[in-house]
C-alpha cells in the first residue's frame, strides 16, 4: 500500500512537473516562483536586496531608499508571496555565494508556518523539517497546537508540490491578469518592487490584531526563553556574510501576526542590535496601521511603503 501511495505521488510530482514546464514558457509570476525571480534580481544587479514575504513585496521602495541614500546604493526588492523563513534563508545563502555584488542583505524576520511557494521535492522535506524544529523549541505554544500548526503548514506546502492549481492560475493570469494587486498579475518594476495606490476606507478587526500582537512583540525583553535552533539559522548566517566582508541584516515586518508573535518574541531579542531593525516608535508605529498606509489589512499601499521605507533607510545607515 505504501508503495503504491509513494508511486501514485511520484506520477502526480511528474505529472506537474511537465504541466509546469509548458506553463512557464508563455507565463511566470516572479512572486511566486523564486527562480525567476532571482533571475530578474541578477538581470538588475543591485548591491542591497531585501528579502521577505509579500510584505516586503509591497512595503519596501528600493528607489527611495537609494535616493535617501544619494544614489550610493543599488537595491532591489525580492519580495516573495508566502516566503518561509527556511526559503529566506536559503535565498540569502545562494546570493552569498553567487553575487559577490551584493553587499548587504536585509531579511524580514518573519516566522510563517506554511509555504506556498514552489520548492522542489529536496526542499520541501527540508523546508518541513525547519519549522518542525522551530515549532519544536517554543514551549509557549502547547503540543496539540504546534501538531496542528505543523500538519496545516505542511499540507499547504504539500499541495503546492503535487497539485497543478497554481499552473492553473498562472495560465489563468496569463490570459487575463486582472487588477487586483495579490491576485492580479505581476506589476513589477526593475526593482522588484510592486507599488499600490488603492487604500482602505475604514479600519477592521483584523489590523486592530495585528497591531495588537505587533505591540505585544514591541514589548517583550531577553528575558524569554530562547529559540535556540531559529536563533542558530540566523547566528550562523549573519556569520558567513561577516566572514566574507558582507551584511546580513534582519527586520520587522510592517506587522506580526500572533503565531508569529509567539515564535518570533523567543528569537528577535537575543540577535544583535547591528543585525536587527525593530519597528518605530510613536507616531510612526501607529501610521503603520492607518487605512490610508494600508490596501488591505496585511500589506502597506505606496503612501505607507514610504514612510517605512524611510524609517528602514534612517535606521539602516546606523548599522
Amino acid at each position: 500500500m505504501i508503495v503504491k501511495i509513494i508511486k501514485w505521488l511520484l506520477l502526480l510530482v511528474a505529472f506537474k512537473t511537465v504541466v509546469a514546464l509548458i506553463v512557464a514558457q508563455f507565463y511566470t509570476d516572479p512572486r511566486r516562483d523564486i527562480e525567476a525571480r532571482e533571475q530578474l534580481c541578477r538581470t538588475f544587479n543591485p548591491d542591497v536586496v531585501f528579502i521577505g514575504t509579500s510584505r516586503t513585496q509591497y512595503g519596501i521602495d528600493p528607489a527611495l531608499f537609494d535616493s535617501l541614500n544619494g544614489q550610493k546604493t543599488r537595491s532591489y526588492n525580492f519580495g516573495i508571496f508566502s516566503l518561509s523563513p527556511y526559503s529566506a534563508i536559503q535565498i540569502a545563502e545562494e546570493m552569498l555565494t553567487a553575487s559577490p555584488a551584493v553587499k548587504t542583505i536585509y531579511i524580514e524576520l518573519s516566522a510563517l508556518d506554511y509555504s506556498t511557494v514552489a520548492l522542489p521535492p529536496q526542499q520541501v522535506i527540508q523546508d518541513a523539517v525547519f519549522r518542525a524544529r522551530v515549532l519544536a523549541d517554543c514551549p509557549d505554544i502547547g503540543f496539540q497546537e504546534k501538531t496542528g500548526s505543523f500538519l496545516t503548514g505542511l499540507n499547504t506546502t504539500l499541495f503546492q508540490m503535487v497539485s497543478i492549481a497554481p499552473q492553473v492560475l498562472s495560465a489563468k493570469k496569463a490570459i487575463n491578469p486582472g487588477t487586483d494587486p495579490i491576485e492580479g498579475g505581476a506589476n513589477l518594476l526593475a526593482n522588484g518592487y510592486q507599488p499600490v495606490t488603492t487604500a482602505l476606507s475604514k479600519t477592521n478587526d483584523r489590523i486592530a490584531a495585528n497591531k495588537t500582537s505587533t505591540k505585544q512583540m514591541l514589548a517583550i525583553r531577553p528575558q524569554t526563553q530562547r529559540n535556540t535552533y531559529y536563533i542558530s539559522q540566523i547566528s550562523q548566517l549573519i556569520a558567513r556574510a561577516r566572514q566574507l566582508g558582507r551584511k546580513v541584516i534582519f527586520y520587522y515586518p510592517n506587522n506580526i501576526t500572533r503565531g508569529e508573535q509567539q515564535l518570533l518574541s523567543q528569537a528577535a531579542p537575543f540577535l544583535p542590535q547591528e543585525n536587527l531593525i525593530r519597528l518605530p516608535e510613536q507616531p510612526e508605529f501607529d501610521a503603520l496601521f492607518k487605512p490610508e498606509n494600508l490596501f488591505d489589512a496585511h500589506h502597506l499601499n505606496r503612501n505607507g511603503a514610504a514612510a517605512y521605507t524611510r524609517f528602514l533607510q534612517g535606521e539602516s545607515v546606523k548599522r
